[in-house]
């Protein structure tokens, strides 16, 4: 996963804003927590508490952290086979055409 200043970078260039407190509580220090929040089926849970404190775009930001977080992690795993994922990268929205 990109480190938690890398997440500030692309969402300042998306936004406008850092969004580091949102960055901050999806990568908590307590393992089992961020385990939770990178969760894509938490999304539901958490998107209410996330637009009530950060808006629609908060909730955005907190899906493309993790999409962010996934298109790293599966490209550490399959580099050689990156070119073979590029579909399913694009299909899966990690990645634009």
């Amino acid at each position: 996963m990109p480190p938690t200043a890398k997440h500030y970078a692309t969402s300042n260039a998306r936004t406008g804003k850092d969004y580091a407190e949102l960055h901050n509580w999806i990568d908590d220090t307590v393992v089992q927590k961020k385990y939770e929040r990178h969760d894509f089926k938490n999304i539901w849970a958490f998107g209410p508490e996330i637009k009530a404190k950060f808006g629609e775009e908060g909730v955005q930001e907190y899906i493309e952290h993790l999409r962010e977080d996934i298109e790293n992690k599966i490209g550490k795993l399959v580099p050689d086979h990156k070119e073979t994922l590029k579909d399913a990268f694009i299909y899966f929205g990690f990645t634009r055409p």
